[in-house]
């Protein structure tokens, strides 16, 4: 039997389903990653369904759920903060593919997890606002995102010449005895994103070399993290961007 449940949902990504539905994947703040079947998104161009195609759209929902099932139905929604700059400039689109793609391969549990969901809505606004170091604003959200995942790094630097150890998270003084490190040059790199704050995004990469650097680490560090992570189509687009 299914329960009604109001909550705060962040639009990921949809796939269509038969001629004129879709299967919307939305990541709530009370039930965490869940998947919505929704009818008629395409037949009528005004109809307000189209919001939840929308990626990041931010939106309050009354569902119908069910720990039974996999897939569940809106009962009632609207936009809650809309988005004034995201879908109209390039950079930050080719930014909103890349992280919903990214957030579609990790937020793959359905526990909720409110800090999470908090964090996310806070850094879409942060997004949406377009504040000086923008272009760096993935490398911050990947990064912080770790906390709320469980591995976020140790920040145990180990002299004035150091390597990161990829496998277990640590800064060391000697390169490690596997192949899954940075090297000093890419280290210190990384190194700048446990400085990092809202008022210093900028810092985090000051080029496009640099940038690419760090997402490239930041990458590698979740494929060694998380499970069933593999390439990321938006990769290529969002680099090119930003060169």
């Amino acid at each position: 039997m299914s329960t009604l449940i109001k909550t705060s949902g962040i639009v990921l990504d949809h796939v269509m389903y038969r001629e004129s539905s879709a299967i919307i994947h939305i990541y709530t703040r009370e039930l965490g990653r869940q998947n919505y079947i929704v009818n008629s998104v395409h037949g009528n161009r005004k109809s307000r369904k189209t919001i939840l195609l929308q990626p990041l759209n931010r939106v309050k929902l009354e569902v119908y759920h069910s720990s039974r099932k996999d897939l569940h139905r809106i009962k009632e929604f609207y936009l809650d903060r809309p988005l004034l700059n995201l879908p109209y400039h390039q950079s930050t689109r080719a930014q909103t593919f890349f992280l919903v793609e990214f957030l579609s391969k990790i937020l793959v549990m359905q526990d909720p997890a409110g800090e999470l969901y908090d964090f996310l809505d806070q850094s879409v606004d942060l997004m949406d606002a377009r504040a000086e170091g923008t272009e760096n604003i993935h490398l911050f959200i990947l990064f912080r995102l770790t906390h709320f995942l469980g591995f976020y790094p140790n920040r145990n630097i180990a002299g004035s010449r150091f390597w990161f150890d990829l496998k277990n998270g640590d800064f060391v003084a000697h390169e490690p005895t596997h192949p899954l490190f940075l090297n000093p040059e890419k280290a210190v790199l990384f190194f700048r994103l446990f400085d990092a704050d809202v008022f210093s995004m900028k810092q985090i990469a000051k080029n496009a070399n640099e940038r690419n650097t760090i997402l490239n680490a930041l990458l590698d560090f979740y494929r060694l993290h998380t499970h069933g992570f593999g390439a990321l189509k938006s990769l290529d687009v969002l680099q090119s961007m930003f060169h």
